[in-house]
C-alpha cells in the first residue's frame, strides 16, 4: 500500500518552508545557528512561532501538540539506509546525516512518494 501524507504532515511541510524563509541558511547539528540559520525541524518550529532573531540555544518544544505525525507516523529513510523512525527523528536524520535541504525535506514530508531530484 503506498504511503500518503496526512493533513498534519502537509501542515508540517508548510511550517518547514515558512521557517526556512525566515532563516535562509540551513544549520546542521543544531536547531538554530546565528541569526540566519535553522535546521529543518528548527524551521518548522519557527514556522509556527515567531522567534527572536537570536534563537541560538532554543530547542523546539512540544511540537507534537501541533503535528501528531512527528511521533505518530513511522517511515523508512528515503535514502535507503534501513532506518525506520518517527518522522520527527527522520527529519533530523535527513537534515544532519544526508544533508537534504529543508525544501527537499518538506517535499518528502508532504508527499513521501515524490522522487527526489536525480542530482542528489
Amino acid at each position: 500500500m503506498p504511503e500518503h501524507a496526512r493533513d498534519d504532515e502537509r501542515e508540517l511541510a508548510d511550517a518547514i518552508l515558512a521557517g526556512a524563509k525566515r532563516r535562509p541558511v540551513q544549520a546542521f547539528g543544531e536547531y538554530f545557528s546565528g541569526q540566519r540559520s535553522s535546521c529543518a525541524l528548527g524551521a518548522a518550529y519557527e514556522g509556527i512561532y515567531r522567534l527572536p532573531e537570536a534563537a541560538e540555544g532554543l530547542r523546539p518544544m512540544r511540537m507534537d501538540r501541533f503535528f501528531d505525525c512527528l511521533e505518530g507516523v513511522i517511515r523508512r529513510c528515503p535514502e535507503g539506509c534501513l532506518k525506520r523512525l518517527p518522522i520527527g527523528w527522520l527529519i533530523v536524520h535527513l537534515n544532519d546525516a544526508h544533508h537534504w535541504t529543508r525544501e527537499e525535506i518538506a517535499e518528502w514530508v508532504a508527499d513521501p512518494t515524490h522522487p527526489r531530484d536525480a542530482t542528489h
